[in-house]
């Protein structure tokens, strides 16, 4: 079929047919698929045929390619022209059966010619009866109908939404719709197509290679925020007769630019929010991980701290305790232990601890009991009789309790700061 088609459009071109008819592919197809099915519908029947019975049309084999002759008689085929594209016909389908590896090509082409004579024939009857038959007014009717037909084309294209041009293969338009007339003016046949749409292209190949048929992109040729669809269509496809020639079809997707350009900028302020919640969940992560790094270090300072105390502080109380044998002393080292752990436990459960409190850790176990006793009013004398030390050895003690405690002054100063500030 694709040798068929390409060698009647040339025969057709070389003929001068092409400029008096459209030749469309499908009446191109429809009028080899006439030829074929009734030589393969005669062949069914198991019989040659002959010329004087193709002649005949008994069976009607010819009418599929008669009603195509008619049809373009009216339209202002001439009987003789219709004829002429006949025999263009049967040599391009010959050119076919010759391109065929098969040694049944020849008998196929002698096949063809008796259908093609037996055609010739019939066509020529027909002309000859329907000639007789018209009269002065029938051309008359012919322009009419074909002016109708005209009109019917030019209000179609015209009543189409989108921009519509013909161009042959030198970018140099032929046609134009009302459409496009509107968006880029009047008389525009005879301009270069990049220039009416204001293209990127200054010659045919640039525009055919940036703009290929087949293709579709988004162009704004028009300017004032308006964005279009260009496709490029070669009409040689659809057409014999139009072949070098190519649609160009602008669709406004204005709308839909628009929509999309605020779907982007949604999706660009959806990313952002998204990236700014990531950033300040990062910031937070890294905020627990020094939170919880402070607590874990918190936690083993408090852990080391307490070790310490009990090592250094509490069993020796305790081993003291066992050592006392003065019911005041044991008293007072209890005393000591007791209010000692009550504010280990207050520490664990609040983790609050004074300025005084971590002062009074810094003392000895004596030095706690000199606090105590000190606390309950007794002077020097009488807790170095209670302790069993010397007078001497308690003013020692003062002053180390008054160092560790950042107390300066009098004796007095300092029975004060342990009533009002280490409880």
């Amino acid at each position: 079929m694709d040798v068929f088609l390409q060698s009647w459009a040339r025969r057709m071109r070389a003929s001068g047919y092409l400029d008096f008819t459209t030749a469309r592919h499908e009446d191109c197809r429809s009028a080899c698929r006439a030829v074929t099915d009734a030589v393969f519908r005669h062949a069914d029947l198991d019989r040659l045929p002959v010329f004087e019975s193709l002649r005949a049309n008994a069976d009607g084999w010819a009418d599929p390619l008669l009603e195509m002759g008619l049809r373009h008689w009216r339209r202002g085929i001439t009987g003789s022209m219709f004829l002429g594209c006949f025999k263009t016909f049967v040599l391009a389908m010959h050119d076919a059966l010759g391109a065929l590896d098969d040694e049944r090509a020849g008998l196929a082409s002698r096949l063809l010619d008796i259908y093609a004579h037996a055609f010739e024939v019939v066509w020529l009857d027909t002309c000859l009866r329907r000639l007789r038959c018209e009269k002065d007014s029938d051309q008359a009717e012919l322009f009419r109908l074909l002016t109708l037909e005209k009109c019917r084309f030019e209000n179609v294209l015209d009543t189409a939404s989108d921009g519509v041009l013909v161009m042959d293969g030198s970018c140099r338009i032929s046609t134009t719709n009302r459409a496009l007339r509107q968006y880029a003016g009047e008389n525009l046949e005879g301009k270069l197509v990049w220039e009416v749409l204001q293209l990127d292209a200054d010659s045919p190949d640039g525009f055919f290679r940036k703009y290929p048929p087949g293709s579709v992109v988004e162009a704004a040729p028009f300017g004032d925020g308006l964005f279009f669809s260009l496709s490029v269509t070669s009409l040689s496809a659809v057409s014999l007769a139009s072949a070098g020639e190519y649609l160009v079809l602008l669709t406004n997707i204005t709308p839909l630019v628009r929509q999309r350009e605020q779907l982007e900028e949604a999706v660009a302020r959806h990313i952002q929010a998204q990236l700014q919640e990531k950033q300040r969940l990062e910031e937070m992560n890294i905020t627990l991980r020094t939170v919880l790094s402070s607590i874990h270090s918190e936690r083993d300072r408090r852990c080391e701290e307490l070790s310490d105390h009990l090592r250094h502080f509490l069993l020796p109380a305790l081993r003291q305790l066992t050592r006392e044998q003065e019911p005041a002393s044991r008293q007072a080292v209890i005393d000591i232990i007791r209010q000692d752990v009550e504010q280990v436990l207050e520490n664990v459960l609040h983790d609050e601890r004074s300025p005084a409190e971590t002062g009074l850790r810094k003392l000895t176990l004596t030095e706690l009991k000199i606090c105590r006793l000190i606390q309950a009013g007794h002077s020097s004398k009488e807790i170095a009789a209670l302790l069993h030390i010397s007078p001497e050895t308690v003013q020692t003690h003062r002053k180390n309790i008054r160092r560790k405690l950042g107390v300066r002054g009098r004796d007095a100063q300092l029975a004060v700061h342990l009533r009002t500030e280490a409880g």
